[in-house]
């Protein structure tokens, strides 16, 4: 991919950089080719110890109602918030109306009811790249559906450990006497007092906390209300699954649903000179990419942003935007699943801007302060950012139909958006990934498109079939009864989300150095 020159300026900024790099700070973003990095960003004091060199970072995909966000006895967030990182030692605590989704990099998730919680034991790498995480169930009921598509999963309660097979679906109930039910793959339950069993779908294991090598095998699967929740929220990820593009054929890791995202709430453009850009629906050239969200304070890399936008992961987290006059904001992967800030999987603390509108200013990234003799003052965990109403409703619910795109103009030509092309046989975190769907679908084009020529190979076929447990109204688990809301479609009529307009922006000034004017 090609970008616009940035003359002395990025040149100057970018040896800043390099300088800041080898004493601690941050590290350069680079696309699939090479992206320019980030702004060299003059807060010594937020660049504590680097993450560990395999960490890894994952997406908090579903918040709603109170969730805490814990790191061991500490409070790191009273409420977490949507698209908020997740890291190494985090644990998750829902209130009574609380519920939190965790979306790995492969699609996988793992999901928290009312009054339960979970932490986050491990998000490390192996030397081939391969994923290792590992959940600990801490208390409540909660649900897991991981593919194994990029690594090994590992799921503990009290002294017990569960390894899934490829493709497994599964709850585990503490409430009262701890309970294991597989309702899809199967998965393997040993611990260090000798105990080994294989559970089956449609099985479920309970278990002797006096005496740990005893449980009682089950051959079916109580109902739960909770069910029918886990089953929407996989209605919803398969929804978004659907209409992909090539877009994401080329980047570090094509399964992350974070792309699915953004082919559902937006449209992307391959514009010369810079390559395949993705520009969010019904918005105008008055749209601000950080009109939305907070400012999250992190260990070893300083505050971090947080969109407010449903889709704002990967835009934020790698990547570019860049203004284009009459049209407005577009975003460019760069370096999406490749190598970050410490992490593995390309995890930057905020996007770069390329180009902005005269007089645009990215959001303040708060300072901490520190006192000479008495050390930094207690830092914010999260500082909002709220630059106006009109940002705030701008995406409507999945199953909505989005706006037509936007007409873009560059360099005399009219730009159409690409098609969406990619049509997975299922949809949601045991559904069809997208390698799989390409290899189908479009065979050649994954190998045309990769990086290094390197192909990403998913370790699984992605032929299991989202599955839809038995909804039993009047049952409810350890006081918590969900009530499922309409299902998308029912009872009202699809239509375009809402756009919102203002004066136009100031012209973009032009890249220096001869680089494209945005016209």
């Amino acid at each position: 991919m090609r970008r616009p020159s940035l003359g002395l300026n990025w040149l100057h900024n970018c040896l800043a950089l390099c300088l800041l790099i080898t004493s601690g700070g941050f590290a350069c973003a680079q696309s699939q080719t090479s992206a320019p990095p980030p702004p060299p960003d003059a807060q010594p004091s937020l660049q504590e110890a680097a993450p560990a060199a395999n960490a890894r970072a994952v997406r908090l995909s579903d918040v709603q109602g109170a969730v805490q966000v814990f790191n061991g006895s500490q409070v790191d967030f009273q409420q977490a918030q949507l698209n908020m990182p997740v890291v190494q030692g985090m644990r998750l605590v829902t209130s009574e109306d609380g519920r939190a989704e965790i979306q790995f990099e492969d699609g996988s998730v793992a999901r928290v009811t009312p009054n339960s919680s979970i932490t986050i034991t491990k998000l490390g790498t192996n030397a081939d790249g391969s994923t290792v995480t590992v959940i600990e169930a801490d208390s409540g009921l909660t649900y897991y559906e991981l593919n194994g598509r990029a690594g090994e999963y590992t799921v503990c309660f009290g002294e017990n450990s569960i390894t899934p097979d490829d493709g497994s679906i599964f709850r585990v109930d503490l409430d009262s006497t701890p309970e294991l039910a597989v309702t899809h793959g199967s998965v393997h339950v040993s611990n260090s007092e000798g105990l080994s069993a294989d559970i089956h779908t449609n099985q479920s294991a309970r278990f002797n906390a006096a005496n740990p090598n005893e449980y009682q095998l089950v051959e079916s699967v109580a109902a739960n209300s909770w069910d029918q929740w886990n089953s929407d929220r996989d209605e919803v990820l398969a929804e978004l699954d659907q209409n992909a593009t090539e877009a994401r054929a080329a980047s570090g890791n094509p399964e992350n649903p974070a792309w699915s995202d953004l082919d559902a709430y937006g449209y992307w453009y391959n514009v010369p000179g810079y390559g395949e850009g993705w520009a969010p629906s019904g918005v105008t050239a008055d749209w601000d990419p950080y009109g939305l969200g907070s400012w999250g304070y992190y260990d070893g890399i300083g505050y971090t942003w947080i969109s407010g936008y449903p889709w704002g992961w990967w835009p934020y987290r790698c990547g570019a935007w860049s203004y284009f006059d009459g049209f407005g904001w577009m975003w460019f992967p760069g370096n999406c699943g490749w190598d970050g800030f410490g992490f593995d999987g390309g995890w930057y603390p905020y996007a770069v801007i390329w180009s902005a509108p005269a007089g645009y200013h990215i959001p303040l990234r708060p300072r901490r302060i520190r006192r000479p003799g008495h050390g930094p003052i207690p830092h914010q965990p999260l500082v909002a950012v709220n630059r106006g109403q009109q940002f705030t409703q701008l995406y409507g619910s999945i199953g909505v139909r989005k706006s037509q795109p936007q007409s873009f103009q560059y360099e005399g030509k009219s730009i159409a958006p690409l098609s969406r092309s990619i049509h997975p046989s299922q949809g949601g975190p045991l559904g069809e990934g997208f390698s799989s769907t390409m290899q189908r679908t479009n065979p050649g084009v994954m190998v045309r498109r990769a990086y290094g020529g390197v192909v990403y190979q998913p370790s699984n076929s992605g032929e299991h079939p989202v599955y839809t447990p038995p909804f039993r109204p009047g049952e409810a688990n350890g006081g918590r009864v969900y009530t499922p809301a309409p299902r998308v479609g029912e009872g009202r009529v699809s239509t375009p989300a809402p756009e919102f307009r203002a004066p136009p922006p100031a012209r973009a000034p032009a890249p220096a150095s001869g680089g494209h004017p945005h016209r």
